[in-house]
């Protein structure tokens, strides 16, 4: 009896260990995109997978005009009116410049620099500098997006406040930025947490971030 009795709780033990051990694998090894690829999370936060490089050395080429116009429109948005403007981005394959819109009140000042060029004060210390901001030489596509640039940077400070409050998986993020193209923040980690996503879904919603998971990331913290 004793033998049984103690086999039995061995036997209980044994089962107790295996489903922490399945639950830490839920956890940590859900299966992420091929490179390039994407997929949704039960959450419904969209996963990435590690970046494609190949893809991006095929790339149709960043020069020439397209390419001033960009820089131009991105010191416009960060530098002038980050509370009013989103990153703009270029589209390569269609040879034109997107510029993203978060608030009406940027829409004049786009429209002007497209048709006449613009002359800026830099906010910038040390100055008063003035920017020059020729009319772009490329087609100029319009977008509204949700988010400024201002407001993907409070997103960014909320992603580091689930790292300080030591949210499961939090300390497994490495890096984080603003996605132009889709009005979104990536962060990028090595392996993936329900618990984490679960938080992120809840606090900031599905749409807004993204999460790139790289097993070959190495983790820091980002605090």
């Amino acid at each position: 009896m004793r033998y049984t009795r103690w086999m039995r709780s061995l036997r209980y033990a044994f089962t107790g260990l295996l489903v922490l051990t399945l639950v830490s694998i839920r956890a940590d090894t859900w299966p992420w995109p091929p490179a390039g690829g994407e997929a949704r999370h039960s959450t419904g936060i969209v996963l990435l997978g590690p970046i494609d490089f190949d893809a991006i050395r095929n790339a149709e080429p960043f020069e020439g005009p397209l390419r001033k116009a960009w820089s131009d429109s991105f010191t416009l948005a960060e530098e002038v009116e980050p509370d009013l403007l989103g990153y703009p981005w270029p589209d390569r394959q269609a040879g034109e410049l997107v510029v993203s819109v978060a608030d009406p009140r940027g829409l004049d000042v786009v429209q002007t620099w497209v048709r006449l060029g613009l002359q800026v004060a830099s906010p910038k210390p040390g100055g008063p500098f003035t920017i020059d901001l020729p009319r772009p030489e490329v087609p100029v596509r319009i977008v509204s997006v949700h988010h400024s640039i201002r407001g993907l940077e409070r997103i960014m400070d909320g992603v580091t406040d689930l790292i300080r409050a030591g949210v499961p998986g939090a300390d497994r993020i490495y890096s984080m930025g603003a996605d132009y193209e889709h009005d979104r923040v990536i962060i990028v980690t090595d392996r993936l947490n329900d618990q984490l996503l679960e938080a992120v879904a809840a606090r900031f919603g599905v749409d807004v971030i993204a999460v790139r998971v790289d097993p070959r990331a190495t983790p820091m913290h980002l605090v």
